[in-house]
């Protein structure tokens, strides 16, 4: 009997499961039917292949690779390939002196640079090639670019997949990958720079946000329009708008090191599965995060403090409080949870006095971020919230918390991390001190300023400087992605799946967690509580049920998206699902 299945959404994510289809297609028990829905088909999903090149990746080149290793998927490798680094240095690729450009002039890419989102959507699209090129024999896979705008479930247990062009497709299994779908409310910053042409020289508009998607916008706006950086001057085009930045927290993000050069990764001794899985037993069930999980946290970030500095052997034994305990007292005291908040010092007399405090945090953040991980105590302890990722799941997913403390993880504590280690590349925060002394940009509100309409367009009021500050601005800019909710999305088919109840969210009363229910395979949990085992859902729709879905393949380590993709078809090829 044939085995045929339905990729609907080709980005990353889709690549990965119809890697994971083809090389493990000699499981299945006979042939294999692969439909690729996608409107485009090319792979790139949102990598756009013709995006500017300043819109850079927070990945280092050496970091992307589609290519699943024994790290993640054991003896079950396919075809070896290159990572991103190696495909473009191959090709001749080169980085321009401006320091985002792409092409044929320039120095040589280094593992470390930052590339190009269009040159990632490249090496997907070629990534796409190379599968095709090897379909074993008793495979088919054809392509439909068009949109699923439903699924409709056959007396036999197939399932219809009902295309935008107005036909349909008949298979037994779907993988749903479509990556950021549309979402109800106000408009994102994206497609760049046709997000932002409205915007005249001149005009003022005020940018909701510090992180990635803000300074997307940012150089949008300046860059983009002709300005250029020239050491740490800003030399203005004359086309750039005033830009003002704000944020909920009022805490810039970290910036990434000027050199990702990573020290020797010791095995965590604090916060380990072991560790939550004891807290866990002891518990008796879900976890509170604050209590439970974040103890085990700070002290690996005090540990990794300590060893960078040199003053802690990772072979130590004895009692690890009393020994960090100790260290504190000889060589001054480090706190991992005011470093985690970010907010020490910050100063809210006035407007000057706030842009003051975030000018010179950005500079001390950019201090250490020249010593790098190895160099820099401070960014060591922060980098245990990325290497620890995967603690984090093994705490957090499938119902590891309770609800209310899932609801406060999503609403602080990710954006907390968040700050910490998925912060802007190094350089961006570089310009944004140029910017702001070129008189570009300014950044005067302090946390959580107030944003209403004007008749002028919008006004922007501080809630916490003594001394209120208030502006009107012409334009406002929301900088942020949500990841896709189930009962706010705008996609066609997850709005037809939720309205017959095929779906629902995996936490129905929160309004932070937003993503799809699933049980531990990824299957969707429907509204009276079935499984459907013919359908699994991997991507950002997923934020909720599970942690950090918004991220790329990597090579040399287990990666979570290859793996739930390895897992999944194997599930498939060996027990034919059945919906429950």
């Amino acid at each position: 009997m044939t085995t045929a299945v339905a990729v609907i959404g080709l980005g990353s994510r889709g690549l990965g499961v119809l890697e994971r289809l083809l090389t493990l297609a000699d499981r299945a028990p006979g042939p294999v039917r692969v439909e690729l829905i996608d409107p485009l088909c090319t792979g790139a999903g949102v990598h756009d292949v013709t995006q500017p090149d300043y819109l850079l990746l927070n990945t280092t080149a050496a970091q992307v690779s589609l290519f699943p290793d024994a790290h993640t998927v054991g003896d079950a490798v396919g075809a070896p390939g290159p990572n991103l680094w190696d495909w473009a240095t191959a090709r001749g690729l080169r980085l321009a002196d401006d320091g985002f450009t792409v092409g044929a002039h320039g120095r040589g890419i280094r593992p470390t640079d930052f590339l190009p989102r269009r040159v990632l959507g490249e090496y997907l699209s070629w990534f796409l090639g190379e599968l095709l090129r090897r379909v074993p024999p008793h495979v088919t896979v054809a392509r439909h670019l068009a949109h699923a705008v439903d699924l409709r479930s056959e007396p036999d247990g197939g399932l219809t997949v009902t295309l935008s062009d107005g036909t349909a497709v008949g298979v037994r299994h779907a993988f749903v990958t479509t990556g950021y779908t549309g979402d109800a409310g106000p408009p994102g910053p994206y497609p760049l720079p046709a997000s932002v042409e409205h915007i005249g020289p001149g005009e003022s508009v005020a940018v909701g946000g510090f992180g990635l998607s803000a300074f997307d916008l940012v150089s949008g706006l300046t860059v983009g329009r002709g300005g250029r950086h020239v050491g740490e001057t800003y030399l203005p085009s004359g086309a750039e708008p005033l830009i003002f930045l704000y944020s909920r927290s009022g805490v810039p993000c970290r910036a990434r090191p000027r050199v990702v050069e990573f020290a020797p990764v010791h095995p965590p001794v604090a916060f380990t599965p072991a560790a939550v899985d004891a807290v866990r037993a002891r518990r008796g069930g879900p976890l509170d995060f604050d209590r439970d999980v974040l103890p085990l946290i700070l002290t690996e970030m005090r540990v990794a403090y300590r060893r960078c500095e040199g003053q802690l052997d990772p072979g130590d034994p004895g009692d690890l409080g009393r020994l960090l305990d100790d260290l504190d007292a000889r060589h001054g005291p480090f706190d991992p949870r005011a470093l985690l908040d970010g907010t020490d010092g910050m100063l809210l007399d006035d407007a000057d006095a706030y842009q003051k405090w975030l000018t010179e945090t950005v500079r001390r953040d950019l201090a250490e971020g020249v010593l790098g991980f190895a160099g820099s105590p401070v960014k060591a302890a922060l980098d245990v919230l990325r290497l620890g990722r995967d603690t984090f799941r093994h705490a957090v997913d499938f119902g590891g918390l309770t609800d209310a403390s899932l609801d406060a993880f999503t609403r602080h504590t990710v954006p907390a991390v968040n700050r910490a280690v998925v912060g802007p590349q190094y350089e961006r925060h570089t310009e944004l001190l140029a910017l702001i002394a070129a008189g570009v940009a300014a950044v005067p509100f302090g946390p959580a300023p107030e944003v209403t309409p004007s008749a002028g367009g919008w006004t922007v009021t501080s809630t916490r400087l003594a001394v209120p500050y208030s502006r009107e601005v012409r334009w406002r800019m929301a900088a942020h992605v949500p990841p896709p909710g189930v009962a706010t999305t705008t996609s066609p088919l997850l709005r037809s799946l939720r309205e017959k109840g095929w779906i629902r969210p995996h936490r129905p009363a929160s309004h932070e967690v937003r993503g799809i229910d699933l049980d531990r395979d990824m299957h969707p949990v429907d509204t009276a509580g079935r499984i459907d085992r013919r359908l699994w859902f991997l991507g950002p729709l997923c934020e909720g049920v599970t942690f950090y879905n918004n991220l790329v393949p990597s090579p040399g380590m287990w990666s979570r998206p290859l793996a739930d993709a390895h897992r999944c078809v194997a599930e498939l090829y060996a027990g034919r699902p059945k919906p429950s």
